[in-house]
């Protein structure tokens, strides 16, 4: 699927973009392994944010995306970047400079076929 291949590009060339931000949540306060109820909360404070930080940069000319690929070795980028222990890793941003201008909507499937009303 294009979803796929477009992963498979970014983990072969993510290293190449010079800036890499890692937005992250403090966790200190939550039980133990929280209620999975918990969860969409948090993300839902953190991904607005990201999103305006993406906003912010297309309008400065740079490009970015939002990859959670580096999660499977959060740990070793916590030790790397000195992250504590109570602060979650989200994601990561790598940003850069565009190549070219000429953007256009993403292809998505139709809405009626992905949005449910009332029921599943």
């Amino acid at each position: 699927s294009r979803v796929f291949s477009s992963a498979q590009y970014l983990a072969a060339n993510i290293q190449k973009a010079p800036v890499h931000v890692i937005p992250c949540i403090a966790v200190d306060q939550l039980p133990v392994d929280p209620p999975r109820h918990v969860w969409p909360g948090l993300m839902g404070s953190i991904l607005p944010a990201v999103w305006s930080f993406q906003l912010a940069l297309r309008a400065r000319g740079l490009g970015s995306t939002f990859t959670t690929l580096h999660l499977r070795r959060g740990d070793e980028a916590a030790e790397l970047l000195g992250i504590p222990a109570d602060i979650m890793q989200v994601g990561l941003v790598p940003v850069a400079y565009t190549i070219g201008t000429d953007f256009r909507p993403a292809q998505r499937p139709p809405l009626e076929d992905i949005t449910h009303w009332e029921q599943w």
